[in-house]
C-alpha cells in the first residue's frame, strides 16, 4: 500500500470519528427514569396541606437516599375508586384508608399482609383495629376517639356544671331557651352507635378463630337505648329527637348545632375542637371523658396506611410508609391537624406545642381498658347504616329498644361466616 493510500485511509477514519462524535452530541441523551411511587389520599383543606408538606420534604431531602420519589394524588369517593383501581390492576402503591375500608379490602384479599412489621411502638388498640383475621393489613396514621365536648358558655348561662355521670346527662333534656338543648342523644348522627359503649356494650365480639359475630342485642346495648327512651324520647315531643339531627344541613359548617349553639354537649372526636374554632371562633370548648357506667369509655377509629396487593412498588411503599410514621414526621402531621400521634411515646414538647389543651384526654382515652373499636365484619357499612335506622325508630318511640335491637340482631347474625 502506497503512502498516499495510507494517508487517505487515516483521513477517512478521522472524518468518521469526528462525524460520529458530532452525531452523538446532537442526539438527545436518554437518562434513566427516576423511580416514583403513587400515593392516594382523601383529606382536603387544612388536613391535606401538612401531608403535602411532608411529601414535598421527602422528595426534596430524602428521595436520593431512598432511591425514589412520591407522587401524591388527592381523590374523592376513595372506597369506590380504590376498589376499581385494584380490580383493573392499576392500583396506586400506597393508599390512605379509614378503619372500615381496611376491613372491607382485607376481607376481599385486596391488601398486602404486613404482619412482619414491628408494631410494638404503636398504641395497641389501633394496631388491633387494623388486624383482620389475625393479620396486619395497615398501620395507623392519625387516630381518634370519642370524648365529651362542652360549650362552656351555654352551661354557664344555664347555671349547671359539666356532667360527671349519666344521671347528670339525664337531667339535660330540659330546654335552656328556645331551640337550645343542653344535650340531645340524637346528636351527632352516630350517637346511637356510640352510646352503648358508655354502658359497657359493643356491637360485636371476636371469636377464637379470629372472625367476629354480631352482638347488637347485648344487655348493655338494650340498657343504653332504653335509657335514651325513658329519659329523653318519652319526655320530649314525638319525633323531636330524630328530627333534631335532620334539621341541620351539614356537619362541617356553621349550621352544625354544636357550632351554632343549639346544643351544649356532644360526643365527638379529636377533630372537633379545631372545627369548632373554625366555624365558631368565640366558642369556649371544654373536653372530658364521656360519663358512663365504666371509667373512661370511648369508641376509637383511625385513618390508616395500606399497600394494595397489586401495587407495583411494594418495597418502596413500605419504606415511605415507615418514614411517614417516624416520630418527628407523624408528630408534625398531628400538630398541624390538631390530632394526636398513633405512637406510644411522644416528644417532650408535643403537648406544649399542641393547639388543643385537652389533647391528652384523647390519648388517655385511647389507652383506656374500656376503649373499643367497631367490629371487623364483612358487612360493616350496612351494619352501621342499619344501627342508625333502628336507633331512629327508638327515638321516635316506634319500637322499644329491645325490639329494635332484637330485629337488628336477627337481620345480621345470620350473615356471620361459619
Amino acid at each position: 500500500m502506497s503512502l498516499k493510500q495510507k494517508n487517505l485511509i487515516i483521513i477517512i477514519l478521522v472524518i468518521l470519528v469526528i462525524g460520529s462524535a458530532f452525531f452523538f452530541e446532537l442526539k438527545p441523551r436518554i437518562l434513566p427514569k427516576e423511580k416514583e411511587i403513587v400515593f392516594w389520599q382523601y383529606w382536603s383543606g387544612v388536613e391535606k396541606e401538612p401531608l403535602e408538606a411532608l411529601v414535598l420534604q421527602f422528595n426534596k431531602v430524602y428521595s436520593k437516599k431512598y432511591g425514589f420519589k412520591v407522587k401524591l394524588l388527592t381523590i374523592s369517593m376513595p372506597q369506590k375508586k380504590i376498589m376499581m383501581a385494584m380490580a383493573g390492576n392499576v392500583a396506586p402503591d400506597l393508599v390512605h384508608l379509614d378503619g372500615g375500608m381496611v376491613v372491607d379490602f382485607a376481607l376481599r384479599d385486596a391488601l398486602t399482609d404486613i404482619s412482619e412489621i414491628d408494631t410494638a411502638n404503636f398504641i395497641p388498640i389501633y394496631i388491633e383495629a387494623l388486624k383482620v383475621n389475625g393479620k396486619q393489613y395497615a398501620l395507623p396514621l392519625m387516630p381518634t376517639c370519642e370524648a365529651m365536648h362542652v360549650n362552656i358558655d351555654l352551661l354557664k348561662e344555664s347555671g349547671i356544671g359539666t356532667p360527671n355521670s349519666l344521671e347528670d346527662l339525664a337531667k339535660s333534656y330540659k330546654v335552656k331557651g328556645k331551640g337550645v338543648h343542653l344535650w340531645m342523644p340524637s346528636w351527632p348522627p352516630w350517637a346511637g352507635k356510640f352510646l352503648p359503649i358508655v354502658f359497657g356494650g359493643n356491637w360485636g365480639r371476636q371469636l377464637p378463630d379470629g372472625t367476629w359475630e354480631v352482638t347488637a342485642n347485648s344487655p348493655e346495648n338494650i340498657e343504653a337505648w332504653t335509657w335514651v327512651q325513658e329519659n329523653f324520647a318519652s319526655k320530649l315531643k314525638p319525633g323531636e329527637l330524630a328530627s333534631f339531627t335532620e334539621g341541620f344541613s351539614s356537619y362541617q359548617s356553621p349550621d352544625n348545632p354544636f357550632y351554632a349553639g343549639k346544643v351544649a354537649i356532644e360526643n365527638s372526636g379529636v377533630w372537633e375542637k379545631n372545627l369548632a374554632h373554625i366555624y365558631s371562633p368565640d366558642m369556649e370548648v371544654e373536653i372530658a371523658p364521656f360519663p358512663g357506667k365504666l371509667s373512661m369509655p370511648t369508641l376509637v377509629s383511625v385513618d390508616a396506611l395500606a399497600i394494595p396487593k397489586v401495587a407495583k412498588h411494594k418495597k418502596e411503599a413500605m419504606q415511605f410508609m415507615l418514614w411517614l410514621l417516624e416520630q418527628g414526621n407523624v408528630e408534625s402531621l398531628a400538630l398541624a391537624q390538631a390530632k394526636f400521634s398513633p405512637l406510644k411515646e411522644v416528644s417532650e414538647d408535643f403537648y406544649l406545642k399542641h393547639s388543643n389543651p385537652y389533647i391528652k384526654v384523647f390519648v388517655d382515652l385511647a389507652n383506656s381498658p374500656n376503649a373499643k373499636f367497631f367490629p371487623q365484619l364483612p358487612f360493616i357499612k350496612r351494619y352501621e347504616r342499619a344501627i342508625k335506622e333502628h336507633y331512629d325508630k327508638v327515638l321516635r318511640m316506634e319500637m322499644s329498644a329491645k325490639e329494635a335491637l332484637d330485629e337488628l340482631q336477627g337481620k345480621f347474625a345470620s350473615e356471620h361466616p361459619q
